[in-house]
């Protein structure tokens, strides 16, 4: 029995046609991964500044009441190997600039705290976060708006 010798090379040439639709689905979606995994991280460095609003907030007894000296911060203790930049703004609002994500440009987020309580001491804050720089396809799934509650319905009544 003699067997073709091209049948070695044609099992190997459909090996590394498979080998190549498995990498070509795989490497993107690990890439991603990737990516999305550090600007998790790069979110993740904001906490920090939203705990300075937060504290802010309550002691003065709403958003509407901090101060800029209320949002002392030492943004180089936030800094990570995802983040450029964290910057609390006089209204509450924190700036995170991205940096070696892999998205290309890297992505800036903006956090913008929503003042959801009753304006005293127990001031409950909701977070808002938009991308204000970048591809939208990198936004995190946390990096989200809070639902804004339906108006209430006019009441008519009838005499």
């Amino acid at each position: 029995m003699n067997r073709p010798k091209s049948v070695p090379l044609m099992s190997a040439m459909a090996l590394f046609a498979i080998v190549a639709v498995v990498a070509s689905i795989a490497i993107p979606a690990w890439r991603n991964h990737r990516i999305a995994d550090r600007l998790d991280q790069a979110l993740q460095a904001g906490e920090a500044a939203k705990l300075v609003v937060m504290e802010a907030a309550t002691t003065r007894g709403g958003l509407n009441r901090i101060r800029p000296e209320d949002l002392t911060f030492n943004a180089q203790s936030s800094l990570n190997d995802y983040v450029s930049g964290v910057d609390i703004s006089e209204s509450g609002r924190i700036t995170i600039a991205t940096k070696n994500t892999g998205a290309s440009p890297d992505p800036v987020f903006l956090l913008t705290p929503l003042d959801i309580g009753n304006g005293g001491h127990d001031a409950a804050l909701s977070w808002s976060c938009d991308l204000l720089a970048g591809d939208r396809q990198w936004t995190p799934p946390r990096c989200t708006r809070p639902d804004t509650p339906a108006p209430a319905p006019a009441t008519t009544s009838t005499h």
